[in-house]
């Protein structure tokens, strides 16, 4: 833990005292992350999938961004749900699905359009699964921010989120908001 006097150092800016908090509660959190056993995960996993399954502003949904999820960042699984969101695309026309693209090693990122997770997506530098630039016809994916249509939805990984929905990232800043 950072001691209380150092946060209350007048030579600390507020925004450095909120950098070393976030930086002491992901240390906190990863440690407490690895704690879970593989039985645990699944059964968090699966409480989470019910819930978000269930909820009406995830059944009415019909453009959504989700992230494809890493094994090896203990994130929560999201193939089942991407599966459930791909299968909706299928069956309504005006449903569309966008998942993350890391352009560069600046963590410039897109969000693009996909339809099959088989067929779509390949695995980038840091062996996370993303969409080819490209869709299986050669054109160029569709992008969310050239989208007509306002998002829906947007499920964000995070390494920690509060009861009101506030996320900690995992402090790489490719997704800040």
């Amino acid at each position: 833990m950072i001691p209380m006097a150092t946060l209350s150092s007048p030579a600390g800016s507020s925004m450095e005292i909120v950098r070393l908090q976030k930086t002491a509660l992901r240390t906190i959190v990863r440690r407490e992350l690895r704690k879970f056993s593989p039985e645990v995960r699944v059964q968090e996993d699966e409480a989470i999938q019910k819930h978000l399954f269930s909820a009406e502003w995830y059944q009415n949904s019909k453009r959504i961004c989700a992230y494809v999820s890493c094994a090896s960042l203990r994130e929560v699984v999201t193939s089942h749900i991407l599966s459930d969101l791909l299968g909706k695309q299928r069956q309504y026309a005006d449903t569309k699905v966008y998942v993350p693209r890391v352009e560069d090693m600046e963590s410039q990122m897109r969000m693009l359009h996909i339809t099959n997770m088989d067929d779509d997506l390949i695995l980038n530098h840091m062996n996370i699964l993303e969409p080819t630039p490209l869709d299986s016809s050669g054109n160029p994916r569709d992008e969310v921010m050239q989208a007509n249509e306002p998002l829906d939805l947007l499920l964000l990984p995070g390494l920690a989120f509060d009861r009101k929905g506030g996320r900690l990232g995992r402090g790489g800043g490719t997704i800040c908001f």
